[in-house]
């Protein structure tokens, strides 16, 4: 290997499969008999382009993704690629996972790899293995002039601004229906420039500015899969975002992905995992833009769900005063933004959730700040108030609030994230009048 280094090997092949637009198996496989890698494990990593170190943060974060601990090391990674130790089953599902194919792809699974061909005979490269040992008996000198020459090369490589402006104003556009589309018709809708997106990241991988707007309409994904219950998927997405956004080094697009992997963890059963979350973070994160005020207000709700209600005021005042911080433009925006009108909002459940006396008046000037026919966070402040009234003993009250709420939607409009808040409430009245509750239940199924 020494007159070939690997490292030109890789590289030299990441630039066909971009030019030629190989799929991710073909351009791993093509690493691994033309770099001599010891493992199909290594290839992947080489394929994609990363270190050992970004491929451990990949794992330990896709782990605590799902409320589990995951100790991987540099060194442990090491061992794997190089064949002398065999991740375990744990290890093998994160590294299926981080890697986007299956155990037997990884080279880790039971049946022989060479039952997995990488491509059809038809989709073969012109370059053959037997050219390419013909061409490496030819030892390159490579100079510093190509080295500078191949640089330029690849920086020239670039899309307008008008285009990156175009892509920019598409992702507003898909954005600016959330909540006012079913989000299957969203997905549905966007999943064309999705994909024209990720072909331009994968062909111009130096330009910031596209992978910001790549990681926002990602996001935008992750979103609409949280509302239509899709955990796994909602987490997939956004994990896909936040590596997006770490290579646009972009800190407010950073808070934003964070923020918005905060609020699937919300609706879950691992509440504490929002702050998990909002923790590791990095600090320049925690303090940038909307994301980061949107985020504090997060870990608000949380801690006051928790029981914990010092920390959750504290927090809320933490979302004020990141919020006092923000642009007009930032207030305004409905998405990517942060308008006052949500801190209002979070305010109130988290009042609500601490048994405070004012919460009803938080409620109400949430409410005010939304029109009668907003889809999503105003039937969410209205079974917030109506767990306030259970708490009151208010349960007829409570029940026809919370029925009203789901009730004035129209049927596409009743996402599974409304309807588990919903069935929420429905065990809350079962617990204090079991009459009420079944009337309760007929109501918000018809």
């Amino acid at each position: 290997m020494a007159p070939h280094p690997r490292a030109q090997i890789v590289d030299r092949l990441r630039k066909t499969a971009a030019d030629q637009q190989w799929p991710s198996w073909r351009l791993t496989s093509e690493i691994q008999q033309q770099a001599d890698t010891p493992t199909l494990l290594m290839a992947w990593r080489l394929a994609m382009g990363v270190t050992q170190e970004q491929v451990c943060q990949g794992l330990r974060g896709l782990a605590s993704d799902d409320g589990q601990q995951c100790a991987v090391s540099c060194q442990q990674l090491s061992r794997w690629e190089h064949g002398k130790e065999r991740p375990g089953s744990f290890y093998r599902r994160l590294l299926t996972r981080w890697y986007r194919t299956n155990v037997d792809r990884l080279g880790l699974g039971d049946d022989p790899i060479s039952t997995y061909p990488a491509y059809a005979e038809s989709e073969e490269d012109p370059l053959k293995r037997r050219t390419f040992l013909g061409l490496a008996a030819a030892v390159p000198m490579i100079t510093l002039e190509d080295v500078r020459k191949g640089l330029d090369s690849h920086l020239g490589v670039t899309i307008s601004t008008a285009d990156v402006d175009h892509w920019r104003d598409v992702v507003i556009g898909h954005a600016s229906t959330y909540g006012h589309t079913p989000p299957a018709e969203l997905l549905t809708g966007l999943t064309p420039d999705m994909a024209a997106l990720a072909e331009l990241c994968r062909t111009h991988p130096h330009q910031r500015d596209l992978h910001v707007t790549a990681a926002r309409l990602a996001g935008l994904i992750g979103a609409a899969h949280t509302d239509l219950g899709h955990d796994r998927d909602a987490r997939e997405w956004l994990h896909t975002a936040a590596r997006l956004a770490d290579l646009s080094g972009d800190n407010e697009t950073s808070a934003w992905i964070v923020m918005a992997q905060a609020m699937t963890a919300l609706y879950s059963p691992q509440l504490a995992h929002v702050i998990a979350i909002a923790d590791r973070a990095a600090p320049a994160i925690r303090e940038a833009g909307p994301g980061a005020a949107q985020l504090a207000g997060l870990v608000a709700r949380a801690h006051a769900q928790l029981g914990r209600h010092t920390e959750a005021r504290q927090a809320l005042r933490q979302a004020q005063t990141l919020a006092d911080k923000l642009t007009l433009a930032q207030q305004h925006e409905t998405f990517f933004g942060f308008p006052g009108r949500e801190l209002a909002m979070y305010t109130s459940q988290v009042l609500t959730a601490t048994g405070s006396a004012d919460a009803w008046d938080a409620q109400q000037i949430a409410l005010n700040g939304y029109p009668d026919d907003d889809p999503m966070d105003r039937p969410l402040i209205l079974l917030d108030r109506a767990r306030f009234l259970i708490a009151r003993d208010e349960i007829d009250a409570a029940a026809d609030t919370a029925a009203g709420a789901i009730t004035s939607l129209a049927t596409h409009q009743r996402v599974p994230l409304l309807l588990a808040q919903a069935a929420a409430i429905g065990g809350l009245l079962a617990q204090a009048d079991a009459r009420i509750a079944a009337d309760y239940i007929e109501r918000i199924a018809a």
